[in-house]
């Protein structure tokens, strides 16, 4: 068992601010956010009548899931007059080592 100075020690080591990280893999945890990431990894800039397309879904549904993704950080969008449409936020230094970690995981 832990004494007291212990506890304190251990508990100064952890790293603070991981509320986000903990956000985007809820976020991701979803099996069609997922595929939604895994889609802009590949097109880049998809509206969301193209993601609704391709996955089979409603657009409505495709909208409801990127809005998650976007409230977390993961993409951003662009209005195109009345198109939506989304990206990955590649500048992100978090976005890009998670894309990396699903892409090497999905190459396996």
């Amino acid at each position: 068992m832990l004494t007291k100075e212990e506890v304190r020690g251990v508990r100064a080591k952890i790293p603070q601010g991981g509320d986000r990280l903990a956000l985007i893999l809820e976020a991701l945890g979803d099996p069609g956010r997922l595929r939604i990431f895994r889609l802009l990894m590949e097109r880049h800039d998809l509206c969301v009548s193209d993601v609704s397309s391709v996955l089979g879904g409603t657009v409505s549904a495709a909208s409801q899931q990127l809005r998650v993704l976007e409230r977390v950080g993961l993409v951003r969008r662009d209005r195109m007059g009345q198109m939506i449409c989304y990206e990955l936020r590649d500048d992100d230094p978090c976005v890009r080592s998670i894309a990396s970690f699903v892409g090497n995981y999905y190459e396996h």
